[in-house]
């Protein structure tokens, strides 16, 4: 998932700007929402500074600010180095600013009119997008999810169990932030994750990199986010044998 950040002093601009985001993001049908639209610096720094995701930063340069959108930029890049940052603004002379200030833009759209803002925005959108899931998969093992029309990538490290669903054919995947649920069967998704994974029961997968205990009489297995998974009786010396 990627979270998206406008900010932008005029408030027209700002709604605009969210309005195109909004739309494009679910026309595309990409693993990206806003986590936070405003005209306030110093409100996106600390969204950005909580956030567990990647963030996608569209970012005026004068904000009106005491901060303004080339210092904001770069705290950004300090608390999340692998961020994207797109400026967009009417101040096409300090383009060259940018890399003054070591922020590694990605893009620099002009607000010169709003048919080709919509356009690059889109671009970016799609660009960014791309990259990511190239990133992702250079960096981290993921797991992709292709669900009605959208492809969902998941960090390896960030899955804590799959289960299987009440709903026929169905498993549900649980990370420390949200849940989902896709079409499959645990046979087959065994087959298909590597050795981070075990299958501790007949309706659960576990990622071993995310065990906080394990209560070997109790038949329970404590996942660092607080929730419990039970061992079966016949994987119980499996499960001790690769737990060491």
């Amino acid at each position: 998932m990627i979270d998206i950040y406008i900010c932008e002093d005029n408030q027209k601009e700002l709604s605009l700007f969210t309005q195109y985001i909004k739309d494009l993001v679910s026309i595309e049908n990409i693993d990206m929402e806003i986590n936070l639209s405003s005209s306030d610096p110093h409100e996106i720094l600390q969204a950005a500074a909580l956030s567990q995701n990647v963030g996608l930063f569209f970012l005026d340069i004068d904000l009106k600010s005491d901060i303004n959108g080339l210092a904001l930029a770069q705290r950004i890049r300090k608390l999340q180095p692998r961020c994207f940052i797109i400026f967009i603004t009417s101040h096409s002379e300090m383009g060259f600013l940018t890399f003054e200030y070591k922020v590694e833009a990605l893009d620099f759209i002009l607000k010169d009119n709003a048919s080709r803002i919509k356009s690059k925005i889109h671009e970016c959108l799609l660009n960014v997008n791309d990259k990511y899931t190239s990133i992702n998969n250079n960096i981290h093992k993921t797991f992709v999810i292709n669900q009605s029309g959208q492809q969902i990538s998941i960090d390896y490290d960030d899955i804590v169990y799959f289960e299987t669903s009440y709903n026929i054919h169905k498993i549900i995947l649980h990370t420390s932030r949200r849940t989902i649920e896709f079409t499959g069967q645990l046979k087959d998704l065994e087959q298909q994750l590597d050795h981070h994974f075990y299958r501790c029961h007949r309706s659960f997968i576990i990622n071993k990199n995310n065990i906080a205990e394990i209560d070997y009489p109790e038949q329970t297995i404590y996942m660092n986010t607080g929730e419990t998974v039970p061992i079966s009786k016949r994987m119980k010396k499996g499960l001790k044998k690769i737990m060491g």
